[in-house]
């Protein structure tokens, strides 16, 4: 049976495409090859912009068609195929607060933490992955930083939060895109907001802001300047079994 997307961009459908290949990945290890479906995928998440959109696509696809065909796969073989799919793929199959070792599809599930008031800004091009990586040996440290010190800092809220947060990839983004270092700058000195980090390996900038009100208030302005932003909310409670 054929498997069938749909997409809005014609761009974003071709074979390579992570919701295909999670389609396919899922029906070669049920070893049931007649199975087929039309998916329709709707695009929220800028692509190039560093949230996950493909992987969180890949990862919905996987559980959604595990239910559809009523594969009843649990959840550590979907785990497998995601970390076969890509690095954080595995991460979206269960959502809410991990940590992330080795490539990212190595999971810890953490005790939930109080919900952080962000603004997304979007910015009117994308940070392609290759570029970013290959500009980052310059920019290693020679010990790495743990993250120990941001998830204990988790619980006190976006005030213990602010001062820990770090992404190595944002200075070879910067420096391979230095219109994102300067949105970096102007946003990191707008009223409400606490600290500014880079999303993946961009081009998304995500400012933690004081609280919910600051947040809208600091979105509202960016849109009234005509900037792509939206304000958000973490969550940390997990849609996945532990198991």
């Amino acid at each position: 049976a054929a498997l069938e997307l749909v997409v809005e961009d014609p761009s974003l459908a071709g074979p390579d495409n992570l919701v295909l290949r999670a389609a396919e990945a899922l029906r070669a290890a049920a070893g049931r090859p007649e199975l087929g479906a039309r998916i329709e995928l709707h695009k929220e998440i800028p692509a190039g912009g560093g949230l996950g959109g493909g992987s969180s696509d890949a990862a919905a696809t996987l559980r959604g068609l595990n239910a559809l065909w009523e594969l009843g796969l649990p959840h550590q073989r979907l785990a497998e195929l995601a970390a076969e799919l890509g690095s954080d793929v595995a991460f979206f199959l269960r959502g809410g607060l991990q940590r992330g070792r080795g490539r990212g599809e190595l999971l810890e599930v953490l005790p939930p933490a109080p919900a952080l008031d962000l603004v997304l800004l979007f910015p009117p091009f994308g940070c392609p992955t290759g570029e970013v990586y290959r500009a980052l040996a310059p920019h290693l440290p020679s010990q790495p930083r743990d993250a120990e010190r941001l998830i204990e800092a988790l619980p006190g809220g976006a005030e213990a939060v602010a001062g820990e947060l770090f992404n190595r990839l944002a200075l070879p983004a910067y420096e391979c895109f230095p219109q994102l270092a300067e949105l970096e700058q102007d946003l990191s000195g707008r009223a409400g907001c606490l600290a500014v980090l880079l999303s993946g390996s961009g081009s998304t900038l995500v400012a933690l802001c004081r609280d919910t009100s600051a947040a809208r208030a600091l979105a509202t302005e960016l849109q009234r300047e005509g900037r792509r932003a939206v304000a958000t909310r973490t969550v940390s409670g997990s849609s996945a079994p532990r198991g």
